[in-house]
């Protein structure tokens, strides 16, 4: 049995060298090195090549929702754009700052919450704060030329409440002393909640957690509107795509996937045609008067008077009392 586990372990890793070795880590990294001609850099201390191999080691690892390797059930050009996408976020999944994901036979790269966190600092983030609204709290904002201003949030002990939550806030402050407030009521978040993996109306960690939860989710919301602020035009088209994918959508892309992988796999039978019955010529007149003739009763009188045939062929209720 052991022998048996390493052989299949030995063939998924010679499958996954199929798919990524070094000259398609080497064909991406010259790839993105081209497009920093065009305005696309990385930081300082980020290196291409490092974090396509460890993100190679992470997808060795990684399996889809049937559990088979990500490197066998995706295709290699959402592999390779996945990782190109990593690397323009200038993300290290071994840092855990993002994950690989595969839905209808595709790879995606999508960041985490330390993933958009990184690369908030790069453009300028210093401090990020964030609360919870309760019911009863005296919580209010102003908005001053579209931007969202905190007044003043009041609350109370006795109003804390995972089951009173009422809207989440979060405060950014920029390097250079700018501030920024994002805020959300809990239908937002409930709503972005959905577009996630997971979630149960009443269950789970979003609800055992929702204040936690809910800080989260507002952060992320703010962190997005920083990324797409101080962006380049690379930063922004990979943001756009690493976007969480919504549940229906993926469900959707899997069950197509699913259908067309089986179609394939079938074998085509041909039916063979069912037998044809053969029918008895239609009988004419002449077959049907001799027919007659046939069943006559032989030796009897065949001189019957009309109102004997009609009381022989009426049923016993029906004929005449004598």
């Amino acid at each position: 049995m052991a022998e048996n586990k390493n052989t299949q372990v030995a063939t998924a890793d010679k499958q996954a060298a199929a798919v990524i070795n070094n000259s398609f880590i080497d064909s991406l990294t010259r790839q993105l090195n081209e497009k920093c001609k065009y305005g696309l850099s990385f930081p300082a201390d980020y290196n291409v090549a490092n974090s396509l191999m460890g993100a190679y080691l992470i997808l060795k690892e990684t399996e889809d929702k049937n559990h088979k390797p990500i490197l066998e059930s995706c295709s290699q050009a959402s592999i390779a754009n996945a990782l190109m996408d990593m690397c323009v976020l200038g993300l290290n999944v071994q840092k855990k700052q993002g994950y690989f994901i595969a839905y209808g036979g595709k790879c995606q790269f999508q960041r985490s919450y330390f993933g958009n966190i990184t690369i908030a600092r790069r453009f300028g983030l210093k401090d990020i704060h964030a609360e919870v609204i309760y019911e009863g709290d005296n919580f209010v904002y102003h908005i001053e030329d579209g931007n969202k201003i905190l007044d003043k949030h009041e609350q109370s002990i006795m109003n804390i409440d995972n089951d009173k939550i009422i809207g989440a806030y979060a405060v950014v402050i920029m390097q250079d002393g700018t501030k920024m407030l994002e805020v959300m009521n809990m239908k937002q978040i409930k709503q972005s909640w959905q577009q996630g993996y997971g979630y149960k109306e009443g269950s789970g960690t979003h609800s055992k957690f929702a204040d936690q939860m809910a800080k989260k989710t507002v952060i992320n919301r703010a962190l997005k509107q920083i990324i797409n602020t101080h962006g380049d035009v690379f930063v922004q088209e990979a943001d756009e795509r690493t976007e969480d994918v919504d549940r229906m959508e993926q469900v959707e892309a899997d069950v197509a996937y699913e259908i067309a992988e089986n179609s394939n796999k079938e074998e085509f039978i041909v039916d063979e045609p069912p037998a044809i019955e053969e029918k008895p010529a239609p009988k004419t007149v002449a077959d049907v008067t001799a027919g007659a003739k046939e069943k006559e009763p032989v030796g009897k009188d065949t001189n019957v008077s009309a109102k004997e045939k009609k009381e022989q062929t009426l049923p016993d209720f029906m004929t005449m009392e004598q």
